[in-house]
């Protein structure tokens, strides 16, 4: 299984090079222009693939029985929550007063506030809370 993974994961990956390639040899535009779409291009399909790669470990991990929402990822506040959300605040400029609004018992509200603003999976939000609270 894992090999097959491997294989469809170089595929892609080819098939991607291969449509870039093709795309700049065949493209009207001059070279700033194709640099560009390159560019954009590139970001999207790594967004692509961050996006597949954090689908495939959320997958691996609920079949292994640890779900989101049990065990080891589960919120637990300790201290005061105010110095939590003041080093937030000072490190990631993006979040608004509501992203870090927290009542006890919507710890998975907050959670998920935080994944979407700073697009980062469950785990990385409670590491990072949990470094924060250290």
């Amino acid at each position: 299984m894992k090999n097959n993974n491997n294989k469809i994961l170089m595929a892609t990956l080819a098939g991607i090079g291969a449509g870039i390639a093709a795309g700049v040899l065949l493209s009207p535009n001059n070279g700033r222009n194709n640099r560009d779409e390159l560019k954009r291009t590139l970001t999207k399909a790594g967004d692509d693939l961050n996006a597949t790669i954090k689908s495939w470990t959320e997958n691996l991990r609920s079949k292994s029985g640890k779900a989101s929402g049990q065990g080891d990822d589960q919120l637990v506040m300790h201290g005061s929550w105010e110095d939590v959300k003041r080093l937030l605040r000072n490190n990631y400029e993006e979040l608004t007063e509501d992203d870090l609004n927290y009542e006890q018992g919507s710890e998975n509200e907050l959670l998920s506030r935080l994944q979407t603003r700073l697009n980062k999976t469950k785990d990385e939000i409670l590491k990072l809370l949990s470094d924060f609270r250290s």
